[in-house]
C-alpha cells in the first residue's frame, strides 16, 4: 500500500468523523447554536483540520446535503431504464431505502430550521431527474411537461418528508409501491 492511499483514507475518515460529529449536533440542536467548536470537540480533530476541508459550517452543511441527495440519485440512477415500460416500483426503492438506512441525516434536515434549504435542493435535485426521464420517454403528451415534473417531484418530496417525520412507519417496498400506485392513477407515469 502507497502513502497516497494511507493519507486519501485517513483523511476519508477525517471527513467521515467530522461529518458524523455534524450530524450528531444538527440532530440534537438548531443549526445557529452549532459551533466550529462544537463540532471539533465530537469529532476529537482541532478546529484547523475542519478548515482544511471545509471554509464554515454553512459549506460543511451544503457538502452534507450534496453528498446524501448525489448518493441517492446514483442509487436510484443503477435502474436499468432502457425497459420498454420502467418499472417505478424498482426506480423507486433504492430511494426510500436510501432513506431508511441515512434516517438521521434525512430526518435531522427535515425537522432543523435550515428545513427549507434542504427541502428546496431536494426538490430542485428531483424536478431535474424527472425532467431528464420525461425528455428520454414520451410521457402525457397532452400535458405540459413542467407542470409534470413540479407535481411529481412536489408529491414525491412531500411523501418522502411525511414518511421521515413519522419515523418511517411503513417499509421502503411498501411507500414504493404506494407511490407508483398514485402516480399510475393520476397517469403520470413513463408509459
Amino acid at each position: 500500500m502507497d502513502t497516497a492511499t494511507k493519507i486519501d483514507r485517513r483523511i476519508l475518515r477525517t471527513k467521515e468523523s467530522i461529518n458524523k460529529a455534524f450530524l450528531g449536533l444538527f440532530s440534537e440542536k438548531e443549526f445557529d447554536q452549532i459551533t466550529i467548536n462544537d463540532i471539533a470537540e465530537r469529532a476529537n480533530v482541532n478546529r484547523g483540520t475542519i478548515y482544511l476541508h471545509y471554509t464554515d459550517k454553512y459549506d460543511l452543511l451544503n457538502k452534507c446535503i450534496e453528498d446524501h441527495l448525489s448518493q441517492m440519485f446514483i442509487a436510484c440512477k443503477a435502474i436499468d431504464y432502457n425497459l420498454e415500460k420502467i418499472d417505478l416500483i424498482r426506480a423507486l426503492m433504492p430511494a426510500f431505502t436510501y432513506f431508511e438506512d441515512n434516517f438521521l441525516f434525512f430526518s435531522s434536515m427535515l425537522t432543523n430550521q435550515r428545513t427549507s434549504v434542504f427541502r428546496e435542493r431536494m426538490l430542485h435535485n428531483v424536478a431535474a431527474s424527472i425532467t431528464e426521464k420525461i425528455n428520454m420517454q414520451e410521457i402525457n403528451q397532452e400535458m405540459d411537461n413542467e407542470l409534470i415534473t413540479q407535481f411529481m417531484a412536489s408529491a414525491f418530496v412531500g411523501t418522502v418528508e411525511w414518511w421521515i417525520l413519522n419515523n418511517m412507519p411503513r417499509s421502503p417496498q411498501f411507500m414504493a409501491e404506494q407511490l407508483w400506485k398514485l402516480f399510475q392513477r393520476n397517469d403520470i407515469y413513463p408509459r
